[in-house]
């Protein structure tokens, strides 16, 4: 995968991720609030793993000891925050070479086991982690009453990608 495919990657996960949380804003917080709380959890997991391996790929310590945090932030916080974190990994990957792609970072797991990946398989897995949990999110929104994001591929070439 070229460095070109990988940011509009990116900039599909940023809108999917924002779009996302736009449907969760759109619903009644009172209504099934436990549903929207997990919706919360699961996008903030997603950006705690995008951060995990933000710092993996910088060879900085990250200093999460679990896959989420204790606290659950607000939907405006989270958006700011997946959209600050897409927007970095966007700069980063933009700036890097092939070589740098195939490179093999070592890292430890959060549940201290040790890792090595590459570059490339470390940014693969941000890419597609969060389309697992979207989903789940998606599903939940549905239950709840909501309209679900159509935050497929195609939709997002044929509207942001020209």
């Amino acid at each position: 995968m070229d460095r070109n495919t990988v940011v509009t990657l990116l900039k599909y996960k940023k809108w999917a991720d924002a779009a996302t949380l736009k449907s969760i804003i759109s619903l009644d917080a009172s209504a099934d609030s436990q549903k929207r709380h997990l919706m919360l959890r699961l996008m903030n997991h997603i950006y705690v793993v995008d951060m995990i391996f933000r710092a993996n790929i910088t060879g900085q310590s990250h200093g999460y000891t679990a896959l989420n945090t204790p606290e659950t932030p607000s939907c405006d916080e989270l958006a700011a925050n997946m959209n600050a974190c897409t927007d970095w990994y966007i700069e980063h990957i933009s700036a890097m070479n092939d070589a740098d792609f195939a490179e093999t970072i070592n890292f430890r797991f959060v549940d201290g086991g040790d890792g090595g990946m590459k570059a490339i398989d470390m940014i693969n897995h941000v890419l597609f982690h969060g389309t697992y949990h979207r989903g789940a999110v998606g599903w939940l929104i549905s239950e709840c009453g909501g309209v679900p994001p159509k935050d497929v591929m195609t939709v997002f070439l044929r509207d942001h990608n020209h």
